[in-house]
C-alpha cells in the first residue's frame, strides 16, 4: 500500500504540473504564442542586444534550442536579428514592435510560474529541494536527460 506521505507529495506534484499548463495555456491565449517565447521576448526586452548564446545561458536551454525558439519569433515578426558591423559572425537580438505589444498583453510572470516561484523562495530551501529532485530523478526508471533542455512550458502541453 502506497503511504500517506507519498501520496500527498504526488497531490503537489500534480498542483505544480497543473498551474505550470494553466499559466502556459493563458499565455497562449493572450499572445498567441508558447510561454517559451514569451520568455524569450522578455529575456531580450530586459536585455536588448543580447546574443543568441547569451539568451540560451539566460532561459537554460541549448543554443539550438534558443535559435529554434528565435526562427519563429522572427518569422513572425516579433524579434529581428542584427549583425555586428565590427564581427559580422556575431548576432544581436532586438524586439520589433509587435513583439513589445505581445509583451505588453502577456499575463505575469513573463520568466514562467516556476522561475517565478524558486526565484521567491529562500536559497538555502532552493539549495535543499534541487538536491532531494536530483534524489528523486536518480529513481526514476526510465529519465530524459534532454528534458533538462526543453522548455518547461513545452514539456506540460
Amino acid at each position: 500500500m502506497t503511504s500517506p506521505s507519498v501520496l500527498e507529495t504526488l497531490q503537489k506534484f500534480r498542483i505544480i504540473i497543473g498551474a505550470v499548463r494553466q499559466h502556459s495555456q493563458a499565455l497562449e491565449a493572450a499572445c498567441g504564442i508558447s510561454g517559451a517565447q514569451v520568455w524569450v521576448l522578455a529575456t531580450i526586452a530586459e536585455t536588448p542586444d543580447i546574443t543568441v548564446s547569451q539568451l540560451g545561458q539566460a532561459i537554460s536551454v541549448h543554443v539550438s534550442t534558443a535559435s529554434n525558439l528565435l526562427d519563429k519569433l522572427a518569422r513572425a515578426g516579433l524579434v529581428e536579428r542584427i549583425r555586428s558591423e565590427q564581427d559580422r559572425r556575431v548576432v544581436r537580438l532586438r524586439l520589433t514592435s509587435a513583439g513589445s505589444d505581445i509583451l505588453a498583453r502577456a499575463p505575469r510572470p513573463l520568466t514562467g510560474l516556476m522561475i517565478d516561484a524558486l526565484n521567491k523562495m529562500p536559497e538555502d530551501a532552493r539549495i535543499r529541494l534541487d538536491a532531494e529532485l536530483a534524489c528523486l530523478v536518480q529513481h526514476l526508471n526510465q529519465v530524459d536527460q534532454g528534458a533538462a533542455n526543453v522548455p518547461l512550458s513545452n514539456l506540460v502541453r
